[in-house]
Formats: C-alpha cells, structure tokens, sequence
C-alpha cells in the first residue's frame, strides 16, 4: 500500500506497552502507591520499596531508609547482577565504586534530571526508572507488565486503590503491613513497633492547603483530595504549625505528578517560599522545564520526556558543557574542543593537511594541499593513497603504481619473495622504478641498476637520487613528485609519496588515488573487485601463482604463540605507556590487531612485532608527535650502532655525512615525516668506512664516485652482484626442461641461448595486456610460451588480443559480456572492461549483531555504548540547515559481558517513528512518501523525500537493521554511518566536524542524550568467555565452507565471521543461536547485493518455519492469524531470496513468500508477478 500525504509523522513499533505507573514517597513519611493510594508511614528501619513478588531472582528490588530526621539516608537498587546505593549525596556502583554523573553502564544511566538525579535501566526484556532528590523524595516508574506482581511499600499494583493493605485476606494496619516489607540488613534487628502518627488532618488547614495546591496548578487533573490530606498532616506536624513552608514537600510531590502527566504546571515557587535555592551562572529556575538540555555538544537535542523543575537556560541559549563552566551561552558563543583541549569561538587549529577553525561549537574545516601516502608494511599490509588497508599473501612482481604523470612511462614495482615454510609467510623484498630511462632496483641494503650493476650510495640518474638516509632507511627523491622511503631493518618495508599533481591519475595496488576509498580496489581490467587477493592479481607483472588469503586467524594454531603474542602488542594499547600519549591521535586498535596477526603469522616474532610498533610510532611522527625511546619500551626492539654513532628518532642524512658537505644536492633532501635510525653524535661527520669522523678528517668526494683523503688521493671501483634474501650469489638453478607444450605454445629453456633472456617469465598473457605495462621479471623461468602475437587466457589457451577475456569476482567473461554492479553496467572489450555509470547508485549502512557498524563508505568498527546514538541524519554543515531526516537507535544489554545490540530505531521525518515488531503510524506530511513492505523475517519501509533522497530501511526484527540511501543532491550527510563521501578516512568524524581518532571518541560524538554517560571501553566477550568461543569458532565456520563459496571472491568474508564469532561468544543470556544465525544472515545479505544467493539455512541449522503461514490464517486484523489445520494449500515456502540471477524491482532480502519459484510479489499491483516483468 502507498501511504502519502504526512506532515510531522510517527512511526511506533510496539513491542511492550510503553506507559508505565509510578510510585512515590516524600516528605516525612508520605507514600502513593502505584494504584495511587495514599498513606503515611515514618519507619526507620530498612525498607522494601518495590519488587517483583515470589521470584528467586526479581528484575528489580528496590530499598530504602529512614533517618531520624525523617529524610531518606539510603536507597538500594538491584537490578540483576548491578547494585546502585545512593547514600549521603554519593552513589555507589558494586564492583565499581564511588561514580560520578553522568554514568552509563550495562544498560544502566544516571543522570540530573533537574533538580532531581533519574536512574534509567533499559534492558533486554525490562525498562524500569527511578528518580531522588538526595532529601525526601523516591519516585520508581515500572512497566504496566508488572501489574499484580508487585511486593512492598508501593503496594500489589493490581489496578485497584483500596486493597493494598491486604493480607491473606486481612486488612493490615499500616505499621503492620510495612512490617511485611521490611528487610534489615546484615547483623542488624531493626524493632518494628507501631510508630504514632497524627493522621487526622486538622480541618482549619484544608482551605489553605487547597488553595496552596491551586497555585501550583488549578487545572491539573490528578485528583487533589489525598494530597490536601497530606498537606494538612504537613501542616500540624511542622515545628512552626501553620506556616506555608511546611507544605513544600507535598506541594512538590504535587507538582511533579502533573508534569509527569503532562499538565501545566505554574512556577509557584518564590525566593521565601518553597525556595530549592540559587541557580548558578546565568541559568534560570523552571518548574517545569525541560530536561531534553540542549548544549553546546549538542544544541539540537529533543525528547519525549515531561517536564521537571530546576535550573535551565534561558530561551535562545545553550548550556556551554565543553569549557565545564556550566553557563548558558548563545550558540555563537559556543567553544569546540579537540584531544581534550577547549579553542575558543573563532580560534583557528591546524592539522595534518587540514585548517579548522572553531564556530559555533563544531569545526569548520578548510582541506589542505596535501600529497598521497602509500605504505607497504609488516610484511603482507598495504595502505592506499586514499587510506584503505588491506593484507595479501602472494609471491610475485606487482604493479605498485603506474600514472600518466611519470615521465618515460614510468611504473613503481614491488616484489614479495616466500620469507617462510608457510604458504602466508611472504613478505615485501624488493622496489622497482622502471621507465624507458631506468630501472632501478631497492632491496636489502642493496640498490641493482638496469645492467644489474650493484651501486654504491648515493646513485644518481638524471632526475632520480638514491640515498641513505640513515642507517635504516633509504631515500628515493626524485624532480616531478614521487619520493619512496625503504626501510631496511628490521622488517622491508616501504613508503611512497606523490604530490597533488597525481591525485585521480594513478593505477596499481596503491589505489586510485582519488580520493574515494570505495574503488582503490580498481583491477588493471578497469573494475572494482570486491576481494583483495582478486585486485592484487590483476596488477601482476609477470607470471606468477594467484596471491593467497589467510582464512584461519595464524594464531588459532597455537594457544602460547597467541598469548605471546597479545601479551607484547598490548603495550600500544595500554596505559601509561610511551604509546599513550598518541591514543588521541592515532587510533592504537588496527595497529595492535595487525601486531597479533604479524607475531603469529611469521617464524620470526620479535622483527614483525617491533615493525608494527614502529609503524605506529611512525604514524605518530606524521601527526608531529615523537615518541622517544619507544624502543626501549620492548625487548629485541632496541638498536645497537656501529662504532660511535648514536640512535636518534629523528634524523637525515644531511649534515650528517661528509658526503653532505661536499656535494649536498646528493643527500640533502629531508623527509616531512621524521625518520629514526643511527647517525653521528652532533659536530661529527660519517665517512666512507662508516666512521663518525671530525670535519677535518672528512674526504672530499669527485663527480666520478673519486675522493680524496686527506692528505692523500686514492681511487677505487665497485663491484658487480645480484642480492638474494641479503647474500650475494652469481648463479641461479634452471627448471628442469623437461616439459611438453601443446600448440601454438612453444617451450623455452633457460639453458639454452635466447633472444628474450628471461625466458618464459615474461610470456605474454591477457592479465599483462590488461596492465598495459612491459614485464619485470627478476630471473629466467623455463616453461611454456604462447606464439607471437597470442596471449594466454586464464584457461591456459592461446588466444589473439581481441579474444582476451576479462576477469570479475574469479570468474572469466568473453568479448561483449556484461555485468551490473550496484553502480555501474560494464561492457569486456579487449580484455578490459568500460563501465558506464548508473543514473542512480545507492550505499548502504549497517547495524547489526552487537554493535557492528558498516558505514555508507565501507568503515567497520564495534561499539557497546548504552545510549540513543544519531546512525544518519543530513543538515550537517557548520550553518546548521534544516534536518529533513534523522536516524537514532537505541542500545540495551545483550549479554552478561556487556555487549550491546540494538532495541529501537527511530526516524525523524518530523516527529519520529520506533522500529519493534508491530507498527503504528501518525501524523501527515505531504512533502514525504513511503511503502510498508512486510515478510515472515523483515520489516522493510521505502522512504522517498522528492528531490533529495530514496531511502530503503530493512529491520529484520532482531538485531540486524540497514540503511540504503540514493540521493540526487550532494548535500551532507553524519552520524554513526559516516558521512556518504566516499572516502573511508574520514568517516569517524564527530559531531563537532573533526575527524576523531578512534571510534569510541567518534561515537561519544553521536549520543543524541549530551547527558548520558560515555562510552570508555569496547568488550571482547571471547576472552570474557573463552568456554564459548570454540563452539562460535565452530558454528560460524559455515561462512569459511563451501556452503558460501560462490561468494567468496565478491565479497571479503573475514570481517563476517569475525563478528560472527564475537557476537555468538558475547550474547550468552538466552538467544545464542539467533544471534549467530543473525550475524550470517548479514554475510548472505552482502552476497545477495552482489548477485550471489546463498541457500544456507536447514531444517537443522538456523531454520525459518514458513509453515506457521500454511497453517495460520490472517484473520485481516494486522499481523493476527488464527489456526487452520484443514487448510492443506501450503503456498508459504522458504526462500533465500527472489527472482535468483534476475533484475529484481525491490531490495532482495531472503525470506517467507507465497509467490511461485518465477514469480514476486508486487506491492504495487498487489499480486504475484513473472520474475523478468517490472
């Protein structure tokens, strides 16, 4: 159905009746129980409030004491395993201490809520609240479920005023029936005597105290009979009877009871009367305000929450929450804050390749001109220009960069040898820079020219210099932008930099380079892959093995390796360390998981877990901090210097070296992200015997490699060799030559004399056509060569140019071929492909399992956070625009280690709408459109807003909730989701507009409530669970099997099962197995969005029983179905999707459908269409 026309409109998913009846005690001993009858007690023993009767474990049990002034000294609140005691103005929270507000854990919040302090618990199948005023005020506010299961001084809650004091079918004094609820503590017998209380209220205070109730609130509807009772009480108890202050307890207890019930409520109060004293600052008192607080953190926060009196801004300002001052301030006055420091309104900061300056509490950044930066590191982990990481396990030659800018036809290489036993043990060993001028070869401390002459330090070739910059590292500085840095020791690695002049003009497995992340894995065949090892063996340069994916974490194979391992990387997470002082900056979490992996992956630990601590001192350095003397921080990370020289973080080789002195266009080119490495102490000069000499003791070194010692003049020559793993070997092992080739191939052996000295390893081949580059090979290879001018296709077979396939997911397609991506129809043309644009293309955001989020862009992270977080809402810029759509889900408690998932979506078009397992709608809007579409597994809703966004939200009624925007303006979109700009990088920018450092800052950004608590940690339920994780291990194997194979080269699994396995070790309070079977039923969704359908479910295995729909019928009352076991027309049936390899009209999701195998329903025509019909 098309329901149109909305203004300001509501959805409402109802799982539990949300309205909730409250009960309160004030005053002296005033009690209104939740059936709202009212009585006095002033008992000073421990008491029971309220609880759930006859349960071993309650949901809640809560408790308070008396003092003898009257006043409340204590209130216990057991919530489950959480304990809460509010005692003397402190709040304590077992197995963690004294806390301070606000406070948010395990799905518990505390809060001010104005004057008052509000205790929200919002678990998996609960919601309770409780308020206090640290005097004589306790408020609980429980769920209408708990009807009639009530224990304690708040009475049965059956619904009825009158039988509260019933007991076995007696009717209780009061004393007595408190006596029931009393609960001493420990070691203590609390008297429980009848305690003499005046409650007859004197008839001379009625008129005074209705009038007293009229001023709070003349119109209010809840009835004031009970409460001119207690102000009579009031006021002859009071030590001055008669006085009007006496009342204040009972008139406020009033007055919150309208306001909680929506009614207009006066500020009564006066500076003589009733007064709850001065507000600080600028702020002024409300009595019924709002406690939605906007701040300068968030100055468009709202709820749906009744007013409260306090202390509140002044209409037109926010409360300035990020200089701690606590005044109100106009929002243009409003400061920003970044790393913990505060910037005042119109200050200026400056960061890496960007300018900020602070207006109106959020950054308003201005991007700098900033070159691209590759990394080739650990082995097997390359970083793109445009920031996406990826690993890969492969033995060959690759196409690091080619572009247009190059002179010559310059291309960047890199070599990755077997550094092991094991087939994922390769590491990076050598660069190439080849053009039609060059070739240039950077190993181990070696540097071979195109003659395979071995070069001394510093070489130089037109406009290409190579240096040492010290002892680690070595420079490649060349005139027209390129510049590579190889670090030598302890592990290969390498760093390229291009300037501007190469943005969206570069190819190879450092990406585009174009400033989207969403495409670096762009093949040399002009697709984007979805698997890394795919795009890596696209970009070979001559013919090698295909690239290899781990599928096994390397340190499941080894308990003490894992251990070992974790152990040594943790020191980049953990506090106090040298590292900390970075955690700001850079995000410590992907370094430490890349350590893990390096140290179990290789034989040799200590190298690969330095390099990755080095990696992240590195990035440190780019931010401009240094961390000195990190190495001194781990065993095996120092570094020993030869004779006199020193090790320093930061050094060049200029002014350095006595070669620096007499020529310093050879080794004078600083790098712009320091280096560390030995050198010579200050005032002393490194010669060519590596000897820090004095200045008058240096040579002076000739254009033709000559120099002169001093006093002295002698000349000598270099030598010729080719470098192997670091040795120096003259002879290579042929192939046996053994080998018979078919037709039109042709054998070549390397013994014999060749016109191409390599042999077969630069047979031609469709993939090298693709790359459009001339081969590297670094030694011969006999072996099997097609006849000139054929290519071999991936099937072995030779084939002319024209005949070349092009390649996709793993598979080959022919000449004329087409496939669709979600944004684009590619055409194979000659082996590459020429893809056209889609007039519309859409991203999708997910939340799902326990907290994973996959951003608009392509960033995962994980977040366990207790609070309402904005996912996606647009009107993001500095200006602060209009909002036409926004996004909020709400988290609760899944599991016993604190792992959160998702219990409410809300979407604000207006007002908002609450996604839960039935739906209400309200409100009209003519300016949006939508479609309700419902099955057996999800609930699914296409929002159009005309001119700017097609939104399709699919919830599938558990934890897995996702978003896909198409949007036909570029306006700015933020939020958990990231802000739809195609890059990757900056997705963790926070609500203020800078980019955090790390996720847990990103998300704090993001609460929609300023006052709930932070989140300060994220679980990793496996080791709070170690029992679990070999069955989750197990279990969320499927997605690694055959089962998912045909997906597995479109869409990378890891990051799936990963979740998987965490998700189903950490929700361990019932529903284990749904929670796995959810966390693959999001892999099976990302293979179906690439065309991949997945039949994975069985009767036995995460099963779905269509047949409740065969066997119930709609009684046409909504979602109600009565039985019908004589109906034997069983037209309900399981299926993993629809319209299988078909164009299909809506988002395929799997699912319980009454359509045949070729057919779906259209909600449009209201019937069951041919799958190729649109």
């Amino acid at each position: 159905m098309l329901l149109g026309d909305l203004n300001p409109f509501f959805f409402s998913f109802i799982f539990i009746v949300l309205s909730k009846d409250s009960c309160s005690t004030w005053g002296g001993g005033h009690f209104s129980t939740f059936d709202k009858y009212q009585y006095d007690f002033t008992g000073t023993c421990n008491y029971i409030f309220a609880t759930v009767c006859d349960e071993s474990t309650p949901d809640f049990n809560i408790q308070f004491r008396r003092g003898l002034d009257k006043k409340i000294a204590r209130i216990i609140i057991e919530l489950g395993p959480s304990v809460i005691i509010v005692e003397k103005g402190s709040i304590f929270v077992r197995n963690v201490g004294v806390i301070n507000l606000p406070y948010t854990s395990n799905g518990i919040q505390i809060a001010p809520f104005g004057r008052n302090i509000r205790l929200v618990a919002k678990l998996m199948e609960m919601e309770l609240a409780v308020m206090w005023n640290n005097d004589d005020y306790l408020m609980v506010l429980a769920e209408k479920k708990y009807m009639g299961k009530t224990c304690g001084m708040c009475g049965n809650y059956d619904g009825y005023e009158l039988n509260e004091f019933v007991s076995e079918g007696r009717l209780l004094d009061t004393y007595k029936f408190a006596a029931l609820q009393k609960m001493d503590d420990p070691s203590e017998i609390c008297l429980s005597e009848e305690i003499p209380t005046s409650n007859v209220p004197h008839k001379k205070y009625a008129m005074i105290c209705s009038q007293l109730l009229n001023l709070v609130s003349p119109t209010c509807s809840v009835p004031k009979d009970g409460f001119v009772v207690r102000c009579q009480l009031d006021m002859q108890d009071c030590s001055e009877p008669g006085q009007n202050n006496c009342t204040c307890s009972t008139l406020s207890e009033y007055s919150r009871q309208c306001a909680m019930s929506h009614q207009m409520v006066f500020n009564w109060r006066t500076e003589n009367f009733c007064s709850v004293g001065k507000c600080s600052a600028n702020q002024i008192y409300e009595e019924c305000g709002s406690p939605c607080i906007k701040t300068c953190s968030n100055p468009e926060y709202s709820c749906s929450s009744h007013c409260t009196y306090g202390c509140f801004c002044p209409e037109g300002t926010v409360l300035d929450d990020i200089s701690k001052n606590r005044t109100c301030v106009h929002i243009k006055q409003c400061p920003c804050t970044l790393n913990g420091k505060t910037y005042a309104p119109g200050e200026t900061m400056k960061a890496a390749c960007r300018t900020c300056k602070c207006t109106m509490g959020q950054w308003n950044c201005k991007d700098l001109l900033c070159p691209g930066r590759c990394s080739l590191e650990g082995g097997s982990f390359i970083t793109t220009f445009d920031s996406r990481s990826y690993r890969f396990h492969g033995v060959c030659t690759y196409v690091l960069m080619k572009s247009s800018s190059l002179p010559h036809n310059g291309t960047l290489m890199a070599v990755y040898e077997k550094s092991g036993y094991s087939h994922s043990e390769t590491s990076l060993s050598a660069i190439i820079y080849i053009s039609t001028m060059d070739k240039i070869v950077i190993s181990q401390n070696e540097l071979l020219t195109d003659d395979d002459e071995l070069k001394r330090l510093p070489y130089r070739s037109g406009n290409i210099t190579i240096f040492r910059q010290s002892s680690m590292y070595i420079q490649m500085y060349t005139t027209f932008g390129l510049e590579v840095v190889v670090q030598t020791s302890p592990v290969f690695q390498a760093y390229v930099k291009v300037g501007s002049q190469f943005k969206g003009r570069t190819l190879g497995l450092c990406g585009n380079y174009n400033g989207d992340t969403t495409d670096d894995f762009m093949t040399s065949m002009d697709i984007t892959e979805g698997t890394a090892s795919l795009f890596v063996d696209s970009w070979r340069a001559g013919n090698c093995h295909p690239a290899l994916e781990r599928d096994t974490d390397p340190c499941a194979l080894s308990q003490l390796n894992k251990i070992s391992a974790e152990t040594h990387c943790s020191i980049l997470t953990k506090k106090g360390t040298v590292f900390e002082k970075c955690h700001a900056v850079v995000n410590p979490i992907p370094f430490y998981k890349r350590c893990v992996y390096q140290a179990c992956n290789y034989e040799e630990t200590f190298p690969y877990i330095c390099s990755a601590l080095g990696s992240y001192a590195r990035t440190c350095s780019s931010m401009g901090l240094i961390l000195e003397n990190w190495r001194n921080s781990m065993d095996n990370c120092t570094i020993t210097c030869t004779g006199n020289q020193t090790f320093s973080y930061n050094t060049e080789a200029c002014d350095r070296t006595c070669l620096s002195l007499s020529n310093r266009a050879l080794e004078c080119h600083p790098t712009d992200i320091p280096i560390e490495g030995c050198h010579c102490p200050e005032g002393m000069y490194l010669n060519h015997k590596n000897e820090c000499v004095r200045k008058s003791h240096c040579p002076c070194y000739l254009e033709d490699r000559k120099y002169i010692l001093p006093d002295q003049s002698i000349i000598t020559g270099g030598i010729t060799c080719y470098c192997v793993n670091g040795r120096l070997s003259c002879t290579g092992k042929p192939q046996n030559p053994a080998e018979s080739c078919k037709a039109p191939k042709k054998y070549v052996s390397c013994s014999d004399s060749l016109e191409n000295k390599y042999g077969a390893a630069c047979a031609p081949t469709c993939q090298m056509l693709a790359t459009g580059i001339e081969c590297i090979p670094t030694k011969c290879e006999s072996g099997c060569v097609c006849a000139d001018g054929l290519y071999e296709n991936l099937d072995g077979r030779c084939v002319p140019a024209e005949e070349c396939p092009c390649e996709y997911g793993g598979l080959a397609y022919g000449k004329g071929e087409q496939i669709q991506t979600e944004c684009e129809i590619c055409t194979c043309t000659k082996g590459k492909w020429k893809c056209v644009q889609k007039s519309k293309c859409s991203s999708t955001c997910n939340l799902y399992g326990e907290g994973h989020i996959t951003t608009f862009d392509g960033q995962r992270f994980v977040f366990d956070g207790n609070c309402e977080y904005i996912l996606a809402m647009d009107g993001c810029s500095v200006n602060r625009p209009f909002s036409s759509f926004k996004i909020v889900t709400e988290n609760v408690i899944c599991g016993k280690s604190g792992v959160t998932c998702s219990r409410s979506i809300s979407i604000y078009l207006g007002v908002r709408c609450l996604f839960y397992e039935t739906f209400a709608i309200s409100g009209k809007n003519p300016g949006v459109q939508y479609h309700v579409k419902k099955n057996a597994l999800h609930l699914m809703f296409d929002i159009i807003i005309p001119g700017k966004y097609n939104m399709t939200l699919i919830w599938n009624k558990h934890m897995n909730f996702f978003i896909k925007i198409s949007r036909e303006t570029q306006e700015t979109i933020c939020g958990l989701c990231g802000n739809y700009n195609g890059n990757m990088k900056d997705d963790f920018e926070t609500r203020s507009k800078y980019v955090a450092s790390n996720e847990l800052e990103f998300v704090n950004s993001w609460k929609e409530n300023p006052l709930c608590g932070d989140v300060y940690f994220v679980v990793d339920p496996c080791s709070k669970n170690p029992y679990r994780k070999a069955w989750a291990e197990k279990t969320c194997a499927v997605i690694n099997s055959q089962v998912f194979s045909a997906c597995h080269s479109k869409v990378n699994r890891m990051p799936y099962y990963e979740a998987c396995v965490r998700d189903s070790c950490g929700c361990d309070i019932g529903g284990d197995c749904e929670c796995m079977c959810d966390a693959i039923a999001v892999y099976a969704m990302a293979c179906l969005d690439k065309g991949i359908c997945i039949d994975w479910r069985t009767p036995e295995f995460c099963p779905v029983y269509c047949e409740y729909y065969n066997s119930h019928k709609n009684t046409g009352s909504g979602d109600a179905y009565s039985y019908d076991y004589n109906n034997d027309n069983c037209t309900w049936h399981y299926r993993p999707c629809n319209c299988p390899n078909q164009n299909y009209k809506y988002v395929n999701i799997e699912g319980c459908y009454n359509c045949s195998h070729d057919e779906y329903f259209d909600h449009e025509m209201g019937g069951c269409m041919p799958c190729g019909k649109q």
